[in-house]
């Protein structure tokens, strides 16, 4: 069943009301989500880019669905929930729909047990594309095609309304990577004062070979600048998604100390995974799989 705008006027007022989340100087929804205190697991799910198989498997996984539901763990995905990232599908916007409406009834029903984050594809952008795809253009037109503008109006104030990043205890999570040179907890919190920041939060990815830096990646040092800032020990396992790591010959959707980087977790969820995601408890984070490996096949 299809939701309406109202139902996305009701996932907004979840997300800014969640009881995690801190307010800004002004009185309204920060940027920051404070899970420091929280004394439960919590899951996280990378960038599904389209795969309403994945995130079904996933919630149904270990009882997960369950188990959210109850509040005995909280859920957090990481962004990037819609527009297939797959070779020759990249204009296929019927998934992101499935996806990004799951999303809404999720966050209807799971209220403060759910956080969803911003990342780069969260956005009718029009500068947003991908094989010179404008997929947050290409999802625009065709929910207004599918829903109607009152349903548009309403999803992009949803995408404003997201969150940017997470305090837990024992770790640190946001959507690409960290900001250069750090900021503060209180410069998160007022996010909406600054672009850049927002920016790299969705944007930023690992640099990964010798040499400068562009301003589009970050290095270990930004990370230990970023948890110096936030006044957290140099160890606190640092979780993004964002930029898979594919050409590392690991296909798992999961990287641990990613290029020697101690505590440095990327995860990617999407279509063509097993389904990963992370389970943080008591300052262990295990990696899980909701779809069972496949046999490989030879051919003769």
């Amino acid at each position: 069943m299809s939701i309406e705008s109202k139902d996305i006027e009701r996932a907004i007022a979840k997300v800014n009301n969640n009881r995690f989340r801190l307010k800004n100087s002004y009185g309204k929804p920060g940027g920051l989500l404070d899970l420091s205190s929280l004394d439960k697991p919590v899951i996280v799910i990378g960038d599904l880019h389209g795969s309403i198989e994945n995130l079904k498997a996933i919630l149904d996984h270990n009882k997960n669905r369950k188990e959210i539901k109850n509040g005995s763990i909280i859920l957090v995905i990481l962004g990037d929930g819609m527009h297939n990232d797959q070779v020759g599908q990249m204009m296929e916007m019927e998934s992101s729909l499935e996806v990004f409406e799951e999303l809404i009834n999720m966050i209807c029903s799971y209220g403060n047990n759910m956080i969803y984050l911003k990342g780069n594809h969260d956005s009718f952008e029009e500068r947003l594309a991908k094989s010179a795809i404008k997929q947050g253009l290409e999802f625009k037109l065709y929910l207004l095609k599918h829903r109607g503008e009152d349903y548009v109006k309403a999803a992009n104030i949803f995408f404003e309304s997201l969150p940017f990043f997470i305090i837990g205890r024992g770790y640190v999570i946001t959507h690409a990577g960290p900001i250069r040179n750090g900021a503060t907890r209180q410069e998160i919190i007022d996010i909406a004062d600054n672009p850049d920041y927002q920016h790299q939060l969705m944007w930023n990815r690992l640099h990964e070979f010798r040499g400068n830096p562009s301003l589009k990646e970050y290095s270990e040092s930004d990370i230990r600048k970023m948890l110096e800032r936030l006044k957290l020990p140099p160890d606190t396992p640092f979780i993004v998604g964002h930029n898979p790591m594919w050409q590392t010959g690991n296909k798992t959707g999961i990287w641990r100390d990613i290029i020697g980087i101690k505590n440095h977790i990327i995860i990617y969820s999407n279509i063509g995974t097993r389904g990963p995601y992370l389970k943080i408890n008591n300052g262990t984070i295990d990696e899980c799989f909701a779809l069972a490996e496949k046999s490989e096949q030879y051919y003769v």
